[in-house]
């Protein structure tokens, strides 16, 4: 387990330098609108979206470590492919392969994580691992804003695809047992409140993400490192307390704590659209990250506990599949919204959006 979540950290950290350092150099550089900007983030969804359920069911009969290997190998590729690329267009194209190059890891890791832990204990379980993805997305862009400022794009995304070279030979090492499955067909009904919670709380990560480096640069003049420190605020403070609220989510129930962080999402978002000067930005974002890190693991425990047994990977997959549509309709259509109203008219949208689902949540989360 702690090779699997050690490679898991330092691949992600991988992927926080190159996701600071991507939306930068295409808005810096290659003159991308935040049309653009929010098509990155859609064209990563589409294939990891497509690819999640299929990956999952090979994963229940093949098992998890070939998709997981081959997972690494191929994003690492992908990393160092970006340094040559010179178009947006050619962003974007990268980015449907980035997409799928990452699903096999997203979903086959979790299922990993879920088959070694107990189920009394399975909110812990995944919060320790988003701990150990979190804090590499969190450090990350702090590396990302310092490689992008002082040696360029292209360097930091060599980078990152050389530390995911390291996180492949670690990952080699691990080994995993063959999934046991069930001949009964699941019912992945039982888990659509859960696949709602996903969809808001990864539009609302994927919204920040995507669209705020650039906000921040266009809209409040910061520098690399500020937006960095944004990032990574968010992405540590998660990491942080993804295991503690794991816990709760284990002695309160699943549904309490997402209600609480679903609302929370949107009304923190609601000021970030409102408030401009650096230092009520970073709290507010520390405030999401808290919001933020409840939802993560209820969510995932709930969804794992259904499936144990039967289809763990198809169960997740699903998850995956479901969750990238926040993924991508958050950016998709934040973009358009920032270059027609402003580059805080997204997050005051969606808020209104997430607001008005907390009480359809509600009446359909059950522990």
């Amino acid at each position: 387990m702690r090779r699997l979540l050690l490679s898991s950290f330092v691949v992600s950290l991988a992927m926080g330098i190159f996701t600071l350092a991507l939306p930068l150099y295409a808005a810096r550089e290659l003159n991308a609108s935040y049309t653009d900007i929010g098509l990155l983030g859609v064209a990563y969804v589409v294939t990891d979206a497509l690819l999640s359920v299929p990956l999952g069911r090979i994963g229940d009969r093949r098992g998890r470590r070939p998709l997981i290997v081959g997972g690494f190998i191929a994003t690492s590729l992908v990393f160092l492919a970006y340094s040559v690329a010179n178009s947006v267009a050619l962003l974007i194209l990268l980015r449907f392969i980035q997409g799928a190059t990452e699903a096999p890891i997203w979903v086959s890791v979790q299922c990993a994580v879920a088959e070694k832990s107990s189920k009394e204990r399975r909110g812990r379980a995944m919060g320790v691992y988003g701990t150990s993805w979190a804090a590499g997305l969190g450090i990350g862009p702090i590396i990302g804003a310092v490689l992008y400022s002082t040696v360029g794009a292209r360097s930091a995304f060599v980078t990152s695809g050389l530390i995911a070279l390291v996180a492949t030979a670690i990952v080699i090492t691990v080994s995993l047992q063959k999934p046991t499955t069930s001949k009964r067909k699941p019912s992945v009904s039982t888990i659509y409140p859960a696949l709602l919670a996903s969809v808001i709380y990864v539009g609302f990560v994927s919204l920040l993400t995507t669209l705020l480096p650039v906000y921040a640069v266009k809209g409040l003049n910061m520098s690399d490192f500020g937006i960095g420190a944004l990032i990574t605020i968010f992405t540590l403070g998660r990491a942080v307390l993804f295991i503690p609220f794991g816990r709760l989510s284990d002695r309160l129930g699943h549904r309490p704590v997402i209600l609480f962080g679903i609302a929370g999402v949107s009304l923190i978002s609601v000021g970030i659209s409102l408030l401009q000067g650096y230092v009520a930005l970073a709290f507010l974002i520390l405030l999401m990250a808290i919001c933020e890190s409840l939802v993560y693991p209820s969510v995932v425990s709930m969804i794992s506990k259904a499936g144990e047994g039967k289809n763990l990977g198809l169960f997740m997959g699903v998850f995956n599949a479901v969750a990238m549509i926040g993924g991508a309709v958050f950016p998709g259509v934040g973009g358009p919204l920032a270059d027609s109203f402003g580059p805080s008219a997204p997050f005051l949208v969606f808020a209104v959006v997430g607001i008005a689902f907390v009480p359809i949540l509600g009446k359909l989360l059950k522990d």
